[in-house]
């Protein structure tokens, strides 16, 4: 052949095409084992030597498309099959995501604050979660999985829970226990948005001090998404108005998180929260009560 051989031509057709996507039989008037191995290595569907037979060509030809048309076909079928896989696991995680989304309001059901507080405090804590660099699927679970951070609630006396006014010691012993009820309520599930919920619903009111409860962690020893649902938790609950208080103004609420820096809060978050207050804001008010 002029220019390329049997051999570059078969090269450039594979760098292209599969085998079962575009068949090649090797015509050539050279013989040996050595070239018919080379040629079926390289990417030949088929050999022959000349002088060849044509009935013997035609039923190989025939072969080889016929074994090219079942691969299409079976590609097709796998294809289709992938496609419905997919559907059908999306439906079951948005089945998840919506009943993960009803036990954080079963959460609120019993107590003075609202539905929409769990959908905020999920995607509040979603922003601070990509500010502080997790990954994207991470902080969309962590979206999912903070709106169960009082799911433990449901443990509560409803004497405790909806009292007007502020608690008794023994009282505030009792309540302080929904943090551990929420971890138990979460154990024995191994998937990861589970077990994230599980580890905010033990360690939200943890505090970067060590002051905070259930076991008076402190610093980077609270686990991060425990920190981030915190700061999302609490200013929702300030700018929020319940029974017993006002909604306090967006700048009061900011000044206490703020200040509460280093205390409360991780430092390193209140200033990815400070980056981020526009968007912050943006979700209050998409998602008002």
């Amino acid at each position: 052949m002029p220019g390329l051989n049997g051999f570059e031509v078969l090269h450039q057709i594979r760098q292209r095409w599969e085998m079962d996507q575009l068949p090649v039989i090797i015509l050539t008037g050279s013989t040996g084992a050595d070239l018919r191995n080379k040629s079926l290595s390289n990417g030949a569907n088929d050999f022959m030597n000349k002088p060849f037979d044509q009935a013997e060509i035609c039923l190989r030809v025939n072969n080889t498309l016929k074994i090219a048309n079942a691969h299409k076909v079976l590609s097709s079928e796998k294809s289709k099959l992938e496609s419905l896989v997919q559907n059908r696991t999306q439906e079951l995680d948005k089945t998840v995501e919506n009943v993960i989304q009803l036990l954080g309001m079963i959460g609120e059901y019993k107590d003075t604050e609202t539905a929409k507080h769990v959908l905020r405090v999920g995607k509040i804590s979603r922003i601070l979660a990509l500010g502080a660099g997790l990954p994207a699927d991470l902080a969309y679970m962590l979206e999912k999985a903070a709106p169960l951070h009082d799911i433990g609630k449901v443990g509560i006396p409803d004497r405790i829970l909806l009292k007007q006014g502020p608690l008794d010691e023994e009282e505030m012993s009792i309540m302080k226990q929904h943090t551990e009820h929420g971890y138990n309520l979460l154990s024995g599930n191994d998937a990861l948005v589970i077990q994230l919920a599980r580890s905010i619903a033990a360690t939200h009111h943890e505090r970067w001090d060590g002051n905070g409860y259930l076991r008076g962690l402190s610093g980077e020893s609270i686990p991060i998404e425990g920190r981030i649902t915190s700061v999302a938790d609490v200013f929702d609950a300030l700018v929020s108005e319940r029974p017993y208080k006002k909604a306090w103004s967006y700048e009061d609420a900011t000044d206490y998180i703020v200040k509460e820096s280093g205390k409360a809060f991780d430092p390193n978050l209140i200033l990815i929260f400070q980056q981020h207050l526009d968007d912050i804001i943006q979700i209050q008010k998409e998602l008002a009560d």
